[in-house]
C-alpha cells in the first residue's frame, strides 16, 4: 500500500502517534487515550489540523459513523486503556502494541508483574486487533532484556518508548507493503491486571529475594509498605541478603547491621534502602539512627 493511500486512524498515546508521524505515516484522525502524557505537546501541533476525540463512546452510533467517514484502511492502538468494540473493528483491520511476551501478562500492568514473578525477559508485540484483550496473533515480536535491579516503574517507562518506536517502524513496513506472517499466541496465558496500592503491603514472612521483588515492582509509584512502630513505612528501593547472626528473630523484626537498618525476612533479610516514613523521606542508614 503506498503511503498516499494508507489512511491511518490511531487510537492511543502520544508516543505512538508521534513514532507514525516521524516515518511519515498518514494519520487522517486520532482517538487519544487522555489528554497529557510523554509526547503531548509535540504531537498537538502536529495533528491540530485532524479530527480528534477524547475517549469517546465507541459504541456510539455517531461516534461510529464519525470514524467511518475517515475511510480509514488501518486503525492503529497504542496503549489506548479501553477495549476497541466490534463496530469499530469492522471498519478496517487493526494492529495494537503491547509490552509483553504475549501471551505472558495480558492486561494493563505487565511491568509490575514481569519484575514481581522475576521475570528475565519480556517483549515487545505487534499483533492483530481483537475482541479480547491482547489475544490477537502476533506479526511482530522484540525481545526486550529485563535489568537485574530494575524497577516496575522504570520498566513500564522503557518499554512503553520502546513499544511505540516498534509499532512506527511495523506500520510504516506495512503501509509500504511489507507483509506480516500472522503467528497464533501459544503458550500459558497469564494476566497483568492494575495492582491495588492497598495490595502491596510486605509480608515478611517470604523469602527475602520474594520481598524484593515487590519493592522493585511497586517502585516508585506506590511504593510497598509496612508498618514500623505507630508509622507507615514506604520502601522505595533495598537488597535481600543473608540474614547471618539475626537468622533466629522472627520475619519483620527490625535490625541494624554495618550501620544500615534491615528487616528480617521468612529467609534472609532485607536490606532497607530508600524509605518514607510517615511524612519524611530518608534512607535505610538514616533509619538505623532512629531505632538505635
Amino acid at each position: 500500500m503506498p503511503l498516499t493511500e494508507a489512511r491511518i486512524l490511531y487510537f492511543g498515546d502520544p508516543q505512538g502517534a508521534l513514532a507514525l508521524l516521524d516515518r511519515g505515516v498518514p494519520l487522517v484522525g486520532v482517538v487519544h487515550g487522555r489528554p497529557g502524557g510523554p509526547g503531548w505537546q509535540a504531537l498537538v501541533p502536529r495533528v491540530r489540523h485532524l479530527p480528534r476525540w477524547f475517549k469517546p463512546d465507541l459504541e456510539a452510533p455517531e461516534v461510529v459513523a464519525a470514524l467511518a467517514a475517515l475511510k480509514p484502511t488501518l486503525l492503529v492502538s497504542g496503549f489506548y486503556p479501553r477495549r476497541i468494540p466490534p463496530p469499530v473493528l469492522a471498519l478496517a483491520p487493526g494492529v495494537n502494541v503491547h509490552p509483553s511476551d504475549l501471551p505472558r501478562w495480558r492486561g494493563p500492568d505487565p511491568a509490575w508483574w514481569a519484575i514481581r514473578e522475576g521475570d528475565a525477559h519480556t517483549a515487545v508485540c505487534v499483533h492483530d486487533l481483537a475482541q479480547g484483550l491482547d489475544e490477537g496473533a502476533v506479526l511482530y515480536r522484540e525481545a526486550v532484556a529485563i535489568g537485574p535491579r530494575e524497577s516496575g516503574g522504570h520498566l513500564a517507562v522503557r518499554m512503553e518508548r520502546k513499544a511505540a518506536e516498534v509499532l512506527g517502524a511495523v506500520v510504516a513496513r506495512m503501509v509500504a507493503g511489507e507483509r506480516f506472517t500472522p503467528q497464533p499466541q501459544e503458550g500459558e496465558v497469564t494476566w497483568a491486571p492494575l495492582v491495588d496500592p492497598d495490595d502491596v503491603e510486605v509480608a515478611w514472612t517470604q523469602p527475602a529475594e520474594i520481598v524484593d521483588r515487590l519493592v522493585r515492582a511497586a517502585a516508585p509509584d506506590p511504593g510497598a509498605f509496612t508498618g514500623i512502630g505507630d508509622e507507615l513505612l514506604v520502601i522505595y528501593s533495598g537488597t535481600p541478603v543473608a540474614a547471618g547472626r539475626f537468622a533466629g528473630l522472627a520475619p519483620g523484626t527490625p535490625f541494624v547491621r554495618g550501620g544500615v537498618a534491615h528487616i528480617k525476612c521468612g529467609e534472609g533479610a532485607f536490606r532497607l534502602g530508600w524509605l518514607r516514613l510517615g511524612k519524611r523521606r530518608l534512607t535505610g542508614r538514616e533509619l538505623a539512627g532512629l531505632l538505635l
